[in-house]
């Protein structure tokens, strides 16, 4: 069975095809003015001559940039008639949160998009993590705010981030939390999905008064 997993982000565009849930191929760019048009040379460099079968397109559903996520979604869309493959969607915090190995401590993830933030806490009971409240887009002042919140009654244990930028952001707070960096890709994404997260769903996540 064949899975191809397309990621994009701010920072880096990335795509990743496994076979079997085994990493066969994966090409990862760096970009630099916040357009994807070298996703198609990346698929091209993956895919080569057309697979036998695809079974799964896997793509992240956000939150970010709204642009960015409607030319994956249609992308994906676009392979899923080629190959006749299933659709499989992921939240960016569950990429997140699939790479807590062995870790069952109530969460709070967080990550930069340009200049705002998108964070989301998560209480971990029952064998898996459960969002408490919605996500959220705010200044780095909302993001220390919600973390410190007094009126959450089980605080977050552990605090998960993208990159040492971040860190130094929450350190120069004197948070006193265990913190976590993970930089998402198109590898950690078809992780998440082979642990069990995700859905059927193409519905995008952006908020309200972010656009791009």
């Amino acid at each position: 069975m064949l899975s191809l997993s397309i990621f994009s982000s701010s920072q880096t565009i990335s795509v990743a095809l496994y076979v079997n849930e085994k990493l066969d191929l994966y090409q990862e760019k760096i970009i630099n003015t916040n357009k994807i048009d070298s996703l198609f040379l990346i698929l091209k460099k993956v895919l080569g001559k057309k697979p036998k079968k695809i079974e799964k397109i896997i793509f992240s559903s956000g939150p970010g940039s709204y642009t960015a996520l409607r030319s994956i979604k249609a992308i994906a869309q676009g392979l899923s008639i080629i190959y006749n493959a299933k659709i499989i969607t992921v939240s960016e915090f569950e990429i997140y949160l699939s790479n807590l190995i062995n870790n069952k401590k109530n969460s709070f993830v967080f990550f930069s998009s340009f200049k705002n933030f998108f964070y989301q806490y998560f209480k971990y009971e029952n064998n898996k993590y459960k969002f408490c409240p919605d996500y959220n887009c705010g200044g780095i002042d909302e993001v220390i705010k919600c973390i410190t919140e007094k009126d959450i009654k089980e605080k977050p244990d552990l605090v998960i981030t993208t990159n040492s930028k971040n860190y130094k952001f929450i350190k120069g707070k004197n948070i006193n939390k265990e913190i976590i960096i993970c930089n998402p890709n198109a590898k950690k994404m078809a992780e998440a999905v082979f642990k069990g997260y995700g859905d059927s769903s193409i519905e995008i996540l952006y908020h309200h008064t972010y656009y791009e």
